[in-house]
């Protein structure tokens, strides 16, 4: 399978970095505005550069760094022009504070906008390849069953001990009610409609647990023990979420940066509560615990280990 790391000219004079594994399919939903958010809100939008890769953690490292990259930089990429681009990479004396989509400077001029696949080149854009993403599925507590939805999966890499993208995938999402798109921030209270959770726990039976909605919006807490202690988990850097759309199958895709959370020996449990149309709600997860109720906290739903990154 072939993923891209890609770069949009949107109105304004702005760039939009992000990544796919449809190139085709997802800059047309961009250009129609089906994807909420930035690039919806800055039509019209133009393709100038993307590159292919071998795996999706590739393409996502790729998109990070160019995000952290200066407009400048991020013209001469567009004209594949490396010299220039080792140079200003030479030249920078620290740190970017610029995101890459949110950037106010002067328009870029169209004879520098092209669309085109640039080669790859000396400075390597991404980081070495990792262990292929492992797939999971996730089942339907017995007591809430689904009404069209018919599968939920979790596909997860790692691309350093702590970098997490986990993409959730429902088949049958015809009818799936979705939060509508807002603002990235932390949020509580997400799992009071669809939404999609990751816990992990350490051996002391210290656990972690993160909450992604489809709206962008996401929560990150850290117990003592079996929902004992609850507190509110700082991170540094704030978890990104994309969601898309193919047919009757709805992905939400969420990049974790794990921070300070040690990663050695960590079980996980994978979850998700899935509303329809009408009210009714499914939990689905690994595993269940023997009991009426579903409850993700419980030791019986950590029924895997994190999958660890592969050494470069």
């Amino acid at each position: 399978m072939t993923f891209w790391a890609y770069m949009l000219h949107c109105r304004g004079g702005v760039f939009y970095t992000g990544h796919t594994d449809n190139l085709p399919h997802r800059i047309a939903q961009h250009e129609t505005g089906a994807i909420p958010g930035f690039t919806s809100d800055k039509l019209p939008v133009k393709l100038v550069w993307s590159q292919e890769f071998s795996t999706r953690i590739e393409a996502l490292e790729a998109e990070r760094r160019i995000k952290g990259w200066s407009r400048a930089k991020k013209l001469a990429l567009i004209r594949g022009d490396w010299d220039r681009i080792s140079a200003l990479a030479k030249g920078k004396s620290g740190p970017s504070t610029s995101s890459g989509q949110t950037e106010k400077e002067m328009p870029a001029q169209s004879n520098t906008v092209r669309p085109e696949l640039v080669e790859a080149c000396p400075e390597r854009l991404a980081c070495p390849a990792i262990r292929k993403g492992l797939h999971f599925a996730l089942q339907p507590h017995r007591d809430t069953p689904p009404s069209r939805v018919r599968s939920v999966a979790a596909r997860i890499w790692m691309s350093d001990p702590n970098k997490v993208l986990i993409e959730f995938s429902v088949e049958g999402a015809e009818m799936l009610s979705i939060p509508a798109w807002v603002s990235p921030a932390r949020r509580d209270g997400l799992w009071r409609t669809t939404c999609f959770e990751l816990f992990l726990k350490c051996a002391n039976g210290r656990y972690y647990e993160f909450n992604f909605s489809p709206s962008t919006e996401w929560a990150a807490y850290s117990f003592d023990s079996y929902r004992s202690g609850m507190t509110a988990l700082a991170l540094d850097i704030e978890p990104h979420i994309e969601i898309s759309r193919k047919s009757d199958t709805f992905s939400v895709e969420c990049d974790i940066d794990l921070g300070q959370i040690p990663t050695g020996g960590l079980t996980m449990a994978l979850s998700a509560v899935i509303e329809e149309e009408g009210g009714s709600k499914s939990y689905w997860a690994l595993a269940h615990p023997q009991r009426d109720a579903p409850d993700f906290h419980d030791p019986a739903c950590f029924a895997a280990s994190l999958p660890a990154p592969r050494n470069p």
